[in-house]
C-alpha cells in the first residue's frame, strides 16, 4: 500500500520545483508518515526528488479520502496503459494546456454535449470521428493546432482519455 501513495504522491508532485535539498526533519509529521518507507534513503535521493515527494506528500495529506481514493483508481488505471498508450496520453494533456482558455471551454462543453446524448448518437459520432481521423493526418487533429471547430462541428473531443484520469503534475 505505501509503495501505491508513494506512486501516487510522485505522479502528484510532478511540477518542477527548486533544486534544494530537504532534510528529513524539516518535513510535517504528516508528510514524515506518508513518506516513511523513504526516510532510510532520504538523504541519499537527489534534491530535485526530495522536493517532489515532499510537495507530493504535501499534498496526499492534504486530501479527502474521496480524493485519495480517486487518486488511487488514475493510478491503477495508468498502470495498465501500455507505454505507447501512456504516451499518446501525456502527449494529448499537453496539447490540452497548450489551449487557449476559450478553445479549452469549447472543448469542455463540447464534451457535455456528447455525454447528454443517447448512447445510439454517441455511437454514430464516435464513428464518424473515427472515420474523420483516418482520412485527415493526425496533427491536424491536435486540439493545439487551433481547430476547435472540430469539437464545435458536434464530435467528441481529439483525447481518447478522459482528462480526469490523467496523472496531475
Amino acid at each position: 500500500m505505501h509503495a501505491k501513495v508513494l506512486v501516487a504522491i510522485a505522479l502528484l508532485a510532478g511540477c518542477s520545483v527548486a533544486n534544494a535539498a530537504v532534510e528529513w526533519n524539516s518535513l510535517s509529521s504528516a508528510q514524515q508518515t506518508v513518506l516513511l518507507p523513504m526516510q532510510k534513503n532520504w538523504a541519499s535521493l537527489p534534491s530535485a526528488r526530495q522536493d517532489k515527494l515532499a510537495l507530493g506528500a504535501a499534498r496526499w495529506t492534504a486530501m479527502t479520502p474521496q480524493q485519495r481514493t480517486e487518486a488511487q483508481q488514475r493510478l491503477q488505471f495508468w498502470k495498465t496503459l501500455t507505454p505507447q498508450q501512456q504516451a499518446a496520453t501525456l502527449a494529448k494533456r499537453n496539447d490540452y494546456r497548450k489551449m487557449s482558455p476559450a478553445q479549452r471551454l469549447q472543448l469542455q462543453k463540447t464534451q457535455q454535449s456528447y455525454e447528454l446524448l443517447p448512447s445510439s448518437e454517441q455511437g454514430a459520432l464516435r464513428k464518424q470521428f473515427e472515420q474523420l481521423q483516418q482520412q485527415v493526418p493526425q496533427s491536424a487533429l491536435s486540439p493545439a493546432s487551433g481547430l476547435p471547430s472540430i469539437g464545435g462541428a458536434g464530435l467528441p473531443p481529439v483525447t481518447a482519455t478522459p482528462i480526469n484520469v490523467l496523472p496531475v503534475h
